[in-house]
């Protein structure tokens, strides 16, 4: 047990997956010693930057949220999936024990997935992967099955899931990286992919976010850096002025408020600046040595990464998307209110990584307008969508977690359809096979236009 339990752990550290696979990947193309471990050092590396750069996000943003609560008044529950799954795996121990299974099995079965089959996908967001076992343990262990067939069915479901959702959403990471390097592996994928193609239906792709001109005297808004530390400074300052110097003192120890806002917005930014450098750090060398695991293991395969692996592909969308999903969010606390009877707050976190993720899917589908629409969507879907599941399982409370809702509408959408296990395998299965034919499709399609090349290209000659 003690060695599944360090398995589990290794799993749920980012830095530690992504390290393993540049180390395998490296070492199957036969590199040397140092380059491997350079290598192998620099991915693991990058991944802790960019885990930093996220912790000093939250911590920036955090007095933001309880500000933002106390000044709209706003009476509800707290959104978040990783509080979930810990009082889950506390207040049930055959749920701990069964996810742990899931998630080490899961990741098995992904990758035998991604050998033999056209969804050619590698999940390895570790936090993700864990939330999603602990969901599908859950769903099981309520559904009445015992441990065993937990066990066995939600490792399958698990592989299965995290093969599917990345090639659900790589149609649209095409048009946002330019290319089919890497996909993204996240259990936001069934809320930001709809969202981006509800975006592209009233949108125009030509007219790019990063596109917007702006007078010269306003240039420095060209700049990731200036542009996201003015955005969120008219953001804090509209909440530490409605909150008053006395409220805002609390939480600033002392300092001035209209300063403490100021420094917020500017530890923001230089949050995201080390994020963003992770992000290219981690990248520049897992994906050169992803191909040593493509080439020998699983042909063809491709990494599916978080969600900060794609901000800096259209820094202004990512802000634009935040914003809108914020807007979107309290309409959707509204509708909940009115439809369920419960009020999911705002995520100002989720709307930051995963609004901000549709923002940049919308642009990529739709510009600038697409942009707005899909942040907006995504951002009601998320919080209708958690008041639903927060009526449906009786607040939680069984699981020691009332109080607080989801905010990864995978999750969500996985509980609801495995509350009837065969009703949850039939749509995993069939979505699975649709995915699959449309990839073979896709496969053939390039294989003859690159046929038609060679052949206009030899009768020219």
């Amino acid at each position: 047990m003690e060695l599944l339990n360090f398995l589990v752990e290794v799993v749920k550290t980012p830095a530690l997956i992504l390290g393993f696979v540049a180390l395998i990947g490296l070492a199957l193309q036969r590199k040397n010693g140092a380059q491997i471990f350079a290598g192998t050092v620099k991915t693991a590396l990058g991944m802790i930057v960019l885990t930093a750069g996220a912790g000093l996000i939250v911590a920036a943003i955090s007095p933001f949220v309880t500000l933002f609560q106390e000044v709209t008044g706003l009476a509800g529950f707290a959104t978040g999936s990783e509080l979930i799954s810990a009082a889950m795996q506390k207040s049930i121990p055959v749920i701990a024990s069964t996810s742990a299974v899931i998630l080490a099995a899961g990741f098995v079965v992904n990758a035998i997935l991604a050998r033999f089959t056209p969804l050619k996908y590698i999940f390895l967001t570790g936090h993700m992967m864990w939330i999603a076992s602990v969901m599908i343990a859950y769903s099981l262990y309520s559904a009445g099955l015992n441990e065993m067939w937990t066990m066995i069915l939600g490792s399958v479901i698990q592989g299965g899931l995290l093969t599917l959702l990345p090639a659900i959403a790589q149609p649209i990471m095409r048009k946002v990286i330019g290319s089919d390097d890497f996909a993204l592996g996240h259990l936001t994928t069934l809320g930001t992919v709809p969202s981006a193609y509800i975006g592209g239906l009233v949108g125009n792709k030509s007219k790019s976010t990063e596109d917007i001109k702006v007078p010269k005297g306003l240039a420095f808004f060209k700049d990731t850096a200036v542009s996201i530390s003015v955005v969120m400074l008219v953001f804090y300052l509209a909440i530490v002025i409605a909150a008053g110097p006395e409220r805002t003192g609390e939480l600033s120890g002392g300092t001035n408020y209209i300063l403490f806002g100021l420094l917020q917005a500017l530890g923001f930014a230089a949050g995201m600046l080390v994020l963003l450098q992770g992000v290219r750090m981690f990248l520049g060398e897992l994906v050169p040595a992803f191909k040593g695991i493509s080439d020998k293991l699983v042909p063809n395969a491709k990494p599916a990464l978080d969600v900060p692996a794609i901000f800096m592909f259209a820094p202004n969308a990512l802000m634009i998307g935040f914003v809108t999903a914020v807007a979107g969010m309290l309409v959707g606390m509204v509708a909940s209110s009115l439809a369920f009877g419960v009020v999911p707050l705002v995520s100002i976190i989720g709307a930051f990584f995963t609004g901000g993720v549709s923002g940049i899917m919308g642009n990529a589908t739709g510009g600038r307008r697409g942009a707005v629409v899909s942040g907006f969507v995504y951002g009601f879907i998320l919080i209708f969508l958690s008041g639903l599941t927060y009526m449906l399982f009786d607040h939680f409370s069984a699981v020691g977690a009332e109080g607080t809702g989801h905010d990864t509408i995978d999750s969500m959408l996985t509980m609801l359809a495995f509350q009837t296990p065969w009703v949850g395998m039939v749509i995993l299965v069939a979505a699975f096979v649709l995915m699959s034919l449309l990839e073979v499709r896709r496969t053939r399609r390039l294989k003859k236009a690159a046929e038609a090349d060679v052949a206009t290209s030899e009768s020219r000659n």
